[in-house]
C-alpha cells in the first residue's frame, strides 16, 4: 500500500510539472506575440456571463460523472490548444481516475473568429493513441468543424474509446448539421464572441478567472 501510494505522488508530480511546462510555454509565446503591440479593446466593454464559482461547480460535477463512467479504466485527455489548457487543468486537479494528458494544436480562425480557411492539426501525428480511452477536449463549440475533424483523425489512431468534452457549447446557426455533439459540455451560451477562462481575443484576456462576452 505504501509502495502504491508513492507511486501515486510521483505520477501527481510528473504530470504537474508536465502542466508547468505547458503553461511556461504559452506565457513565453504570450509575451512574445504581445510585445510592443497596444491593446484595442476597453476593459469596459466585457460582460460577466459566466463566474469562477460556477466554472467551478460544474467541474467538479463533470468531474464525478468522467470518475464513474471510467473506473478501472486510463484516460487520456486530448486538449486542444491553446484555448482548453487552464479548463484542462481544473478539471484534471479534480479527477480521481488515472490519466495522462497530451496536447495538439489547431488553426483555423483568425481575430474575433473570422474563419481563415482549412483546418490544421499539429502535433497529432506524434501521438500513440492506440487501444486507449481518449477525451478530446476544447473551450467552444461554434460550427462544431474543429471538434469534428479532431475526431476524425483521433479515430484512425484506432482508440479504444473516443469522447468529446467541451467547456462552451455556442447556440449559433453556424453550426454544421449531420455531425454529433460533443458528448460532455459545461455551458450552453448566447452566440457571442467571448474570453476568459483559456479563451482569448488577439492573445488577450486568457488569464480572466470568469467566461466573459465582448461587445
Amino acid at each position: 500500500m505504501i509502495l502504491f501510494q508513492k507511486d501515486v505522488n510521483f505520477k501527481e508530480k510528473m504530470m504537474t510539472k508536465k502542466l508547468f511546462c505547458i503553461l511556461s510555454i504559452l506565457m513565453v509565446s504570450f509575451f512574445i506575440k504581445t510585445e510592443g503591440k497596444e491593446m484595442d479593446v476597453d476593459f469596459s466593454n466585457l460582460e460577466l456571463m459566466i463566474s469562477q464559482d460556477d466554472i467551478k461547480s460544474k467541474i467538479v460535477q463533470l468531474a464525478e460523472t468522467i470518475d464513474d463512467e471510467y473506473k478501472d479504466k486510463e484516460i487520456v485527455f486530448l486538449m486542444i490548444m491553446k484555448g482548453a489548457f487552464i479548463f484542462t487543468s481544473d478539471l484534471v486537479r479534480e479527477i480521481k481516475t488515472p490519466f495522462s494528458i497530451e496536447a495538439i494544436k489547431c488553426s483555423s480562425y483568425g481575430l474575433r473568429g473570422k474563419e481563415r480557411g482549412e483546418l490544421t492539426i499539429q502535433g497529432l501525428e506524434k501521438l500513440d493513441l492506440k487501444s486507449k480511452h481518449v477525451i478530446v477536449v476544447d473551450d467552444i463549440y461554434d460550427s462544431g468543424k474543429t471538434l469534428s475533424s479532431v475526431m476524425k483523425e483521433v479515430e484512425k489512431l484506432n482508440p479504444k474509446s473516443l469522447k468529446s468534452l467541451i467547456l462552451l457549447v455556442k447556440n449559433t446557426e453556424r453550426r454544421l448539421k449531420n455531425i454529433d455533439l460533443p458528448d460532455y459540455s459545461l455551458f450552453e451560451i448566447e452566440d457571442k464572441f467571448v474570453v476568459g477562462y483559456g479563451l482569448d481575443y488577439k492573445e488577450y484576456f486568457r488569464g480572466l478567472k470568469g467566461i466573459y462576452s465582448v461587445e
